[in-house]
């Protein structure tokens, strides 16, 4: 087991400190977080006992060995940081505060540790500061009763720098100053600052909730202070849990209004009790407004937060465009090529409540779909044709029998003629349609692999030519409304690869099958090691190696240790996934140069792909950009295109808004990559393999020979 020695604790223990500052931000940078910790010592009081009380539930965490969950989320530290500083700001350090300190750090850890599983559990939801507004009102409401505290322990606040601004600035400054229990100008101005370096989107939302939560209230009321809840809600609603976009942004301004009679009407409850309405309701507006919006499953729901809304939405954005398609998966129902008679949304059949559906027939060269002059069905290329199970599965129907329609008739009566409906057990039914007549394999009850045979091409029910109809719905009777799904992999007019998609009308196409060298050669596991020279416009200027490692959720990374290369195979296709860690690993062009691999080559077959803008851009351009996008989401692309040059090489280009690059990739005879090189902005870069025993890293640290097992 990795122990850590006590320096490198104490680091681990400040830097998930820092973040947990830029946590109540919602950002994931610790340097941020450094920034906002000096904000606080404008009054040191403050600032040591949100250290103190941090540093209770640390230990008591650690105590209960759960030390890792600790430091592991954001939210396990700000609340007790919170607390603390709630505690700071009223009271001054002593003995007895130093007690009541300590005492609250670990109520709050447990509160956040209870409230975090019941919460996920139950309701799939943050905690968000929930156990800091729990703590914060114990502590006001248990000083009351401690007389002693308030003689020995109340204090003048330490004056705090002000500027004389307009109303609504002074307001917004200190409104947001007050997030951190610092009421200031100064501080809310500084704070700001530091926000837009970060997050253009936040520091935006920021502006927009307080805006227009503060002119609801100051029509009520007159008053343009204190509105740091607003603020938290406009972020949170508009740039966290949705993905930024001219929607969530409309959230954001609506959920910052709705936010006000609750801000008003608590302050009017606690006031009774002379407590503060702290972040009670950033936490139920919000909750509220994202549990509501889970439930409905609203598209712009953010899956995976990237530690900047930025960050999510380029994630996003990439992701969505590399796989639009990912639950209902079909494999083409044929061998060879085939064309699209009609897709989705047809001109003929495929229309409201059955528009997701599509039809195959074989054509020549001419595009014609039958030989001479089509009167007998056996002049149709389609006709008599094995038909393949699109999926692995039970036949819940099988309907044999129909006669086969002369061309140019159609049977109205049985709309789907001979067919098969096939149940997948990942929720869902495939029909398969128009069957020759008594050519069924398979009966109801059977079970099917894919690729197997089920029928053979016809011409019955309502078909006026040979094809094969096929449509997914979610449920067993025939006719039932249909929902959209895809096909992976095919090859799109003879040379495009397409890992996952809906082939449009008159596209042709035919089924992949990948080469079982090729996958051997691409199938890494883990602790294998791939070592590189790597040379830069011609001179060498060190090695690198890459290891290959698992995360806890079953994931799969490269990592140099400065950074994670993710990959994963699927679709017959070896994916690079996502980029995490420092911009200057060597990973990074191994994404560039082979996002998407195919695992069959031929000559001249091509692919597309998508990429993150984060592997490329930086500076001003990217964060303008970014900001950009999220009021247009196709503001940008990062498009690669990539194509076999040989049995081995990848080689693309790399297209983004500020110019290209030349990539390419050579695939080890052994396993992973031999060569990759990489050509922008009159830099040349090459990763040369080192030749070498396959190997890993066993337990104690050392290199050992690897023996690569079989692949199933």
């Amino acid at each position: 087991m990795d122990i850590l020695i006590p320096e490198k604790r104490v680091r681990k223990f400040i830097v998930s400190l820092f973040k947990s500052y830029a946590g109540i931000f919602f950002i994931s940078e610790p340097f941020f977080g450094f920034l906002l910790f000096l904000i606080t010592l404008l009054n040191p009081n403050m600032a040591f006992s949100g250290f103190l009380c941090v540093t209770s539930a640390y230990l008591f965490a650690r105590f209960l060995g759960l030390k890792d969950t600790f430091l592991g989320l954001d939210f396990y530290i700000y609340n007790p940081l919170l607390v603390g500083l709630s505690i700071g700001y009223l009271f001054k350090l002593s003995l007895l505060t130093f007690i009541f300190i300590f005492s609250l750090g670990i109520l709050t850890f447990l509160l956040t540790y209870v409230l975090s599983s019941i919460f996920s559990y139950y309701f799939k939801l943050p905690v968000l500061s929930i156990p800091f507004v729990i703590g914060s009102f114990i502590v006001y409401l248990a000083s009351v009763r401690y007389s002693n505290l308030f003689v020995t322990s109340l204090y003048p606040h330490y004056p705090l720098i002000n500027f004389d601004l307009p109303v609504f600035l002074k307001g917004f400054f200190s409104s947001l100053g007050t997030i951190l229990f610092s009421p200031s100008v100064f501080a809310g101005l500084f704070m700001f600052i530091a926000l837009i370096f970060y997050s253009r989107i936040l520091a935006f939302l920021s502006i927009l909730g307080y805006s227009s939560a503060i002119f609801i209230t100051g029509l009520m009321t007159g008053s343009f202070l204190d509105a740091f809840n607003y603020i938290l809600i406009a972020m949170a609603v508009g740039g966290v849990f949705l993905i930024p976009s001219p929607k969530s942004y409309l959230f954001a301004i609506l959920s910052s209004i709705i936010a006000v009679p609750v801000v008003e009407s608590t302050k009017v409850f606690w006031q009774q009790f002379g407590i503060p309405v702290f972040a009670f309701p950033f936490n139920t507006v919000t909750l509220l407004v994202v549990y509501t919006l889970g439930l409905i499953s609203w598209e712009y729901t953010t899956k995976f937060y990237k530690g900047t809304p930025e960050k999510t939405l380029d994630y996003y954005l990439t992701y969505l465009k590399r796989f639009p398609f990912y639950r209902r998966e079909l494999s083409l129902p044929f061998s060879g090529e085939w064309t699209v008679w009609q897709s989705f949304d047809g001109e003929w059949t495929h229309k409201g409540p059955w528009r997701y559906a599509i039809d195959f027939v074989i054509t020549d060269e001419k595009g014609n779909t039958f030989k001479g002059d089509g009167k007998f069905l056996t002049d149709y290329y389609a006709f008599g044709k094995p038909v393949l199970s699109p999926v692995r599965g039970r036949v819940v129907k099988a309907t044999d029998g129909v006669k086969d329609n002369y061309p140019g008739e159609a049977d109205r009566e049985n709309n789907f003629g001979n067919h098969v409906v096939i149940y997948d057990e990942r929720g869902f039914y495939v029909l398969v349609a128009h069957l020759k007549e008594n050519s069924l394999r398979v009966k109801a009850g059977d079970w099917v692999e894919k690729g197997s045979v089920i029928g053979l091409c016809g011409n019955s029910g309502y078909s006026p030519q040979p094809h094969i109809h096929i449509h997914v719905q979610l449920l067993p009777e025939v006719g039932s409304p249909t929902v959209p799904f895809s096909f992976a992999p095919f090859i799109r007019n003879g040379k495009e690869f397409v890992d996952n998609g809906v082939p449009s009308k008159n596209e042709r196409v035919k089924p992949v099958f990948p080469d079982k060298s090729l996958k051997k050669r691409l199938n890494l596991l883990i602790d294998m090691v791939m070592q590189y020279e790597v040379i830069q416009n011609g001179e060498k200027i060190g090695n690198v190696e890459f290891f290959v490692k698992m995360a806890p959720d079953g994931t799969f990374y490269l990592t140099d240790g400065s950074a994670k290369l993710y990959f994963a195979v699927f679709n017959e296709t070896f994916y690079f996934l996502n980029f995490d860690g420092s911009k200057s690993s060597y990973l990074k062009y191994l994404f560039l140069t082979g996002s998407k691999i195919p695992l069959f080559f031929e000559k001249g077959l091509f692919w597309k792909d998508y990429l993150p803008l984060e592997l490329l851009e930086t500076g001003f351009v990217k964060a303008l950009l970014r900001f950009l996008a999220s009021f247009k989401h196709d503001f940008y692309e990062v498009k690669a295109t990539y194509g076999c040059s040989g049995n081995s090489t990848v080689s693309g280009k790399v297209e983004y808004p500020n110019g290209f690059i030349a990539t390419s990739m050579e695939i080890d005879s052994d396993f992973g990559f031999k060569e990759i090189k990489i050509e922008f902005k009159r830099k040349k870069i090459l990763l040369r393999r080192i030749k070498n025993e396959k190997t890993f890293i066993d337990s104690n640290g050392n290199n050992s020979s690897f023996l690569t097992p079989g692949i199933s």
